[in-house]
């Protein structure tokens, strides 16, 4: 018997009820969109919330809220630390790949220098390179995983208006 939706550890992630999650998404500042188009925003440095661009003052600096829906991407401290793994992650994939394949290329009498170096290169650059696409990304995983929180006197499972007394 599955727990109920509240108390489960590990968050849905599929749309399995979409009209409840459509919703939960329109309460909270995001415009409903699908699994794979949040996902897809966060690979092409776009907002996961409504889609826009402009997230970020310069190549390694990133605004603290999306200029167009003031979603906000660091929610607590040590956010960025899932942004680091993914970027671990990627970039580790990356320079295995290339390293493989500068192996491949070099056949039938391959030598080190012209394997490690490229790919040592590679290391140094691929993290640096990916940092952006990274940290979109991963508030776009966050956006789907846990949506943010509906904003004061709005009720979450209805979508309509209450007084609450945190407000």
């Amino acid at each position: 018997m599955p727990l109920p939706r509240t108390n489960r550890i590990i968050p849905v992630i599929s749309d399995r009820n979409s009209t409840t999650r459509t919703e939960r998404l329109a309460a909270t500042g995001m415009d409903g969109a699908g699994l794979t188009t949040i996902l897809w925003r966060g690979l092409t440095l776009a907002c996961a919330a409504c889609g826009s661009r402009g997230l970020f003052h310069h190549w390694l600096r990133m605004r603290s809220t999306c200029p167009v829906c003031h979603f906000r991407f660091a929610r607590s401290e040590g956010f960025w630390i899932g942004a680091i793994g993914v970027n671990s992650v990627m970039s580790g994939f990356i320079c295995l790949l290339a390293a493989v394949g500068l192996l491949l290329l070099s056949l039938p009498d391959p030598t080190w220098p012209t394997v490690l170096f490229p790919s040592a290169a590679l290391a140094l650059v691929a993290p640096i390179i990916l940092d952006p696409v990274t940290r979109t990304l991963w508030t776009a995983i966050v956006a789907v995983a846990d949506p943010p929180a509906p904003p004061c006197g709005i009720d979450d499972r209805t979508s309509t208006s209450v007084v609450s007394p945190k407000c």
